[in-house]
């Protein structure tokens, strides 16, 4: 084998190297990306979620019937 032969396979061998890498990169920053949005899925419910439960109980709070309700109580726990 020649010394050019030599020099035009490591070149070929290197592309070909590069080649996978980059291939490589994009399948996993791919997966990474679905794996992110998936995650900011899920975010979005549990906030959706909490929302509604901190105005559930901002309404009960609210309410004057359970004011009045919780008066109640009170004065059955102090007597």
């Amino acid at each position: 084998m020649s010394m050019w032969t030599a020099i035009a396979l490591i070149s070929i061998a290197g592309i070909m190297a590069g080649i996978f890498r980059d291939r490589g990169k994009r399948h996993n920053s791919k997966a990474i990306t679905e794996e992110l949005e998936a995650i900011h899925a899920r975010m979005d419910a549990l906030e959706k979620d909490l929302r509604d439960r901190v105005e559930t109980l901002e309404r009960i709070i609210t309410n004057p019937k359970e004011d009045l309700k919780r008066q109640f109580d009170h004065l059955d726990k102090a007597s």
